[in-house]
């Protein structure tokens, strides 16, 4: 029996797998929880979405339509390998299925495929898939002949992953709906091979056996020389909202810890290595921010008495041209500092409403001995 994952849990997965997300309006609140019980979760579920065109395809999954309000999945996996998180919670994807699938699937006692369906009657099945799977609609039309590019089918297997990493899942947790309901064909099509969700599940496996930081076309590391330590992982995150004033340097306070596992993450909440290498991924999202606006992010040093020593190179957030809409971007920042490392915000917008609105943290550090 698995809790499901909150919405801050989910991206920082995702960003710890390496995904390239984009969140859809308000996807952490959107759900079908009214309609019925959202989990316990014991799997993920892979379809098709039967259309073209990434814009068409994310707000048909978001909104739904009159015979199906969305939305219709958790997530919308583009041909481009971006992820487009549309719901969080309970979605209209899996609909009635095998109860020997999911006792199967919980198990995950089947060899390569889970066991026949072999249920329809005409009813729409026995088990309420939409309370136990996380879903994804992969953009394709499902005839059996439009192409699933290399770059879509990397976004399935990491976004699966994620998923299973966080919940101590194998591959064997990862279903086709054609799977769970046997009137279904998705997903199928040009590179995912005849077997698909053989071949899926085989690469997600292959992708859970390594580290979530795992890229399989990278060069393999040096067999030579000293090897670096073992890095320490923080995820941090805050969804309180933080006022950004035009032209004043504001520093993230971090207020929620998934994990922490060098206890860098000082007393005050701001500061996040003391002294040494790292690798960080932060998400954010702005809002208020209107076109030729910007707000700069940058690391900055603090000495151990909290006073400035210094700053990295900012990167520059811009706004979209309609300050109602939310900015969401992923930045990559690696470097090494001597003293204490925070991230601080600085806008150039002369609107009192620029908020940073939700952030998240994955850094992998290496501290000075």
């Amino acid at each position: 029996m698995a809790t499901p994952m909150t919405a801050s849990q989910m991206t920082a997965a995702l960003i710890a797998e390496g995904v390239n997300w984009r969140e859809v309006r308000e996807w952490r609140t959107h759900n079908r929880n009214h309609k019925g019980p959202w989990g316990p979760v014991h799997g993920v579920m892979v379809h098709h979405t039967v259309s073209s065109g990434e814009a068409l395809s994310v707000g048909l999954c978001y909104d739904g339509y009159a015979e199906l309000p969305g939305p219709l999945c958790q997530a919308v996996i583009g041909k481009s390998g971006t992820v487009h998180l549309t719901g969080n919670g309970r979605c209209n994807h899996a609909g009635g299925g095998s109860p020997d699938v999911l006792q199967a699937v919980i198990d995950e006692r089947y060899t390569t495929r889970p066991p026949a369906t072999r249920h329809h009657d005409g009813s729409a099945g026995a088990v309420d898939g939409n309370r136990h799977f996380y879903g994804a609609e992969c953009i394709n039309l499902g005839d059996g002949r439009d192409p699933w590019p290399a770059d879509q089918v990397d976004a399935i297997v990491r976004w699966a992953a994620a998923i299973c990493r966080y919940h101590g899942w194998s591959a064997k947790s990862v279903v086709g709906h054609k799977e769970w309901s046997d009137w279904k064909n998705d997903p199928r099509g040009p590179g995912l091979t005849d077997d698909s969700m053989v071949f899926l599940r085989a690469k997600i496996a292959e992708r859970l056996a390594h580290p979530a930081s795992w890229n399989p076309t990278s060069a393999p590391a040096p067999t030579t020389g000293t090897p670096m330590a073992d890095p320490n992982l923080s995820v941090l995150s805050r969804t309180e909202d933080l006022a950004l004033p035009q032209d004043t340097e504001v520093t993230i306070y971090w207020t929620g810890e998934n994990t922490d596992e060098g206890s860098e993450h000082a007393a005050g909440g701001k500061t996040v290595l003391d002294g040494g290498k790292y690798s960080a991924v932060l998400n954010l999202r702005i809002t208020g921010l209107g076109e030729n606006e910007t707000v700069l992010l940058y690391p900055a040093e603090e000495d151990a008495s909290g006073n400035f020593a210094g700053a990295g190179t900012p990167h520059e957030i811009e706004g979209r041209g309609n300050p109602a809409l939310p900015v969401q971007v992923n930045i990559a920042i690696a470097g090494r500092v001597y003293n204490r490392l925070s991230f601080r915000l600085k806008s150039t917008s002369s609107a009192s409403g620029v908020t940073l609105a939700d952030a998240q943290l994955v850094m992998l550090s290496w501290p000075t001995a």
